[in-house]
Parts: structure tokens; sequence; C-alpha cells
């Protein structure tokens, strides 16, 4: 009695209804794959995650960094892992929505081979522009371009990645022409557009760090629904004459194909309890990052979606990466 009292508590704390928990689940560590090198804002997310979780779960969850091939290499890593809750993946923008659109050789499919646990933050773009650049809004940006086509040009952390497609899409539903300039990494095309060299680039407020408060970048409209709390100053895309335009990195937690419903369910309450404490979820909103968990189905919906406006970007622009 004791015991059942205990559990129905626990589950009340984590606002949901109690699940029957598989038996014993956890008895050892749990691996979290990061398919990123340490230090970015995927590795932030799921470190802080990991920790919390750690903690409600009584057992370690261990973040394991496994970079490559922009997101491909641990992505595939844990697609092939055992459905038995132990390996769990922070997946993000480019290798379950992107990758899958500019990669016809990428080793796993992101809705067969993973189960969605869930969406834990979203990070909306912003597109900004060197302190150079004459532009002080969206619409004068949008002017310059028609006025000389393929004359802006943009920079990017790399062919085929969240920045280059952003800026394609928005190109696209502004009926304009810039020329991309990739980079390898994110940067050196951060410190061209500041420097001059290249007029723009869409970017994250963590991403941007404090380029925008000291003036280096000029921020002329937020990719999301809403003004965010940090940067109050910025007007939305639909705002700015362009509705319904989006773009946001997001960071979702997935488990291999297979995971049974409860195990799947149990990781989200925990999730969610994790994302939900305020130390997290100020210091996410801090960065310009929303915290964003919900059911597994929605991460699956959600998923979907993005999947399709990527693949339909990808196709208008001709982007492929062999």
């Amino acid at each position: 009695m004791l015991r059942r009292a205990a559990l129905l508590m626990a589950g009340a704390l984590l606002g949901v209804g109690v699940i029957a928990q598989p038996a014993d689940f956890p008895n050892r560590p749990l691996r979290l794959v990061v398919p990123y090198p340490p230090g970015g804002s995927a590795d932030l997310v799921g470190r802080m995650v990991a920790e919390k979780m750690s903690q409600s779960l009584k057992q370690s969850v261990v973040v394991d960094n496994k970079g490559g091939a922009s997101g491909a290499i641990g992505s595939d890593f844990v697609s092939r892992a055992a459905p038995d809750g132990y390996t769990l993946l922070v997946a993000i923008s480019d290798t379950h929505a992107i990758n899958p659109a500019v990669m016809p050789q990428l080793p796993y499919d992101p809705q067969k081979d993973f189960v969605p646990v869930a969406l834990m933050a979203t990070q909306p773009m912003v597109l900004a522009v060197g302190r150079n650049m004459p532009a002080r809004s969206l619409s004068e940006f949008v002017a310059i371009a028609k006025q000389k086509p393929r004359n802006i040009t943009y920079a990017s952390n790399g062919k085929g990645g969240l920045q280059h497609l952003a800026m394609e899409l928005f190109s696209l539903s502004a009926g304009i022409e810039t020329l991309h300039v990739p980079y390898k990494g994110a940067a050196p095309a951060l410190s061209d557009v500041i420097g001059g060299q290249v007029d723009a680039l869409f970017i994250s407020l963590q991403g941007a760090g404090g380029n925008i408060g000291s003036g280096n970048l000029r921020p002329l409209a937020m990719a999301s629904d809403k003004r965010l709390g940090v940067a109050p100053e910025v007007p939305t895309f639909t705002e700015s004459g362009f509705a319904q335009f989006t773009v946001t990195q997001w960071y979702g937690l997935m488990a291999p194909k297979g995971t049974p419903a409860p195990l799947v369910d149990l990781l989200n309450r925990h999730a969610r309890a994790a994302l939900a404490s305020p130390d997290i979820a100020d210091k996410l909103k801090s960065v310009g990052t929303e915290p964003a968990a919900g059911s597994p189905e929605q991460f699956r919906a959600f998923l979907a979606g993005e999947i399709k406006q990527w693949a339909g970007v990808a196709k208008s622009v001709g982007v492929r990466l062999e």
C-alpha cells in the first residue's frame, strides 16, 4: 500500500496519470547521445535535461557526444540501439528534418527508425545584418534585394543546413534572389557578417551571443509566432508583413524504434518534469530558447510538418549533399 501511494504521489507531481512502470526500470545508467561535439546548443539542452532526469529517475543519465556528418553519425548509432529505453537521442532540426531532405544516402529514416518521446525546446531564428548593411527593417531589406537581384549576400555554417535553407525559404516567400556564401562552421560565418564581408545571415539569439546587444549585428525580424522576452524590440516576420513565416532550431528526445509505449510514456513524463523546472526554463529563456515539452503524439505531428516543409524547400532550390 505504501509503495502504491508513493507511485501515485510521484505521478501527481509529474502532472500526468500513472502508467505502469516496466519492472525495475531503470536499473542501470541511461545514455543520452548528442550527435554533435560538446559546447553547442544541442549539448546544452541535452545536459540540462539529463541532469534533471537523473534526479527524478534515481539513475544516471550520461551524455555521450557522437558528432560528425551533420549529426548523422550519432543519430544512426541510436537508430541501431536496443529499444529498451536505455539509449536515447537529442534530435534536432538538422538531423531529423533537414538531413532527410538534402542527404540521399542518409543511413536512417527519421520517422520509421525512431520513436518520438518529447519535443524539448524550440529556438527561433533571427534574420540579422551587419552594421554596414543599410537596411533598417525587413521591408527595406526586401526592397534592396529586389532592386539588385543576387546582390545581397548571406552567410551560413554550410550548404544544406538550417541557416542555408532558412534564407532560401525566406527568399522564396519574399520573391527575392540572394547569394549564398557557405562557411565551414557558424563562427567564421558570423565573423564575416560582423566584419562586413557578407551582408546577412539567419542565426539564433544564442548563436549571436552578445553581438546584437553590442550593435555588431542588427536584427531585422524574429522567425517566431511571438516576440521573445529577452529581445522584445525585435519584431516578428508576421509583424513585418510575412505572415506564418516561422523557422526554429528545435531539440527533441527520441528513442529507437520498437521502444515499448510504457517506457516512452515514462520517459516523456520525466522529460516534461525536467523542462518544467524553473531553473531550466529560466536558463533556456535567457538564451532565446523556449521549453516546448508535450506528448509523444504532438512531437510526431510536429516532426511530420517539419519534414514536409524542408523537403519542399530543398526540392525548390535543388539542394542535395552527396
